[in-house]
């Protein structure tokens, strides 16, 4: 099967998001097919000229409708932490897995909306969406409106990887087995 092939205009330009209170249930963490709320969210944000919404509950950016987020802050890559408020995401995990072997700082700490506003860089992750940059937040331009440096050294570290798996062509438990 081929892997999931993203958008080279998005790519290059950047994604639009918007934040929104989350409106789910307390276990988000758990994969179901009660994603009504999901759904109406990415709907919102589709209205208002975005590709996609940030999930924020009590003050704190937690995942995208589809995706998980990240941030830039002073040159450290941030997500926040597994928890009951958002659903881990694989390719979130191999994100992070990446950081640490290019030996990227990074951390999982809770990121609070003005961190998330005032983020030199914002990305989302998702099998489909692969690490995407986002360019706008709340129709305003994230840093100088462009993707960051650390945004493209990790999709380049993320595209060796996608191309390590295809010559494989068997699973592997990361990218450097």
């Amino acid at each position: 099967a081929d892997l999931a092939v993203r958008d080279p205009e998005l790519v290059k330009q950047g994604m639009s998001v918007i934040t929104l209170d989350d409106i789910r249930w307390e276990r988000c963490n758990i994969k179901a097919i009660t994603l009504l709320a999901n759904i109406l969210s990415q709907q919102q944000a589709r209205d208002e000229g975005a590709q996609e919404a940030i999930l924020v509950r009590d003050g704190l950016a937690n995942e995208g409708t589809a995706s998980n987020l990240f941030i830039v802050k002073e040159g450290l890559i941030i997500t926040p932490p597994k928890s009951q408020h958002l659903l881990p995401g694989i390719t979130r995990d191999l994100v992070l897995e990446l950081a640490r072997e290019a030996g990227l700082p990074y951390a999982e700490a809770s990121i609070s909306v003005a961190e998330l506003e005032n983020a030199e860089e914002i990305w989302i992750t998702s099998s489909t969406k692969e690490v995407m940059p986002v360019t706008r937040l709340n129709g305003r331009p994230v840093d100088n409106g462009h993707p960051g440096p650390i945004w493209e050294k990790m999709d380049a570290l993320y595209g060796a990887c996608k191309a390590r798996l295809r010559l494989r062509n068997s699973p592997p438990d990361n990218c450097y087995d």
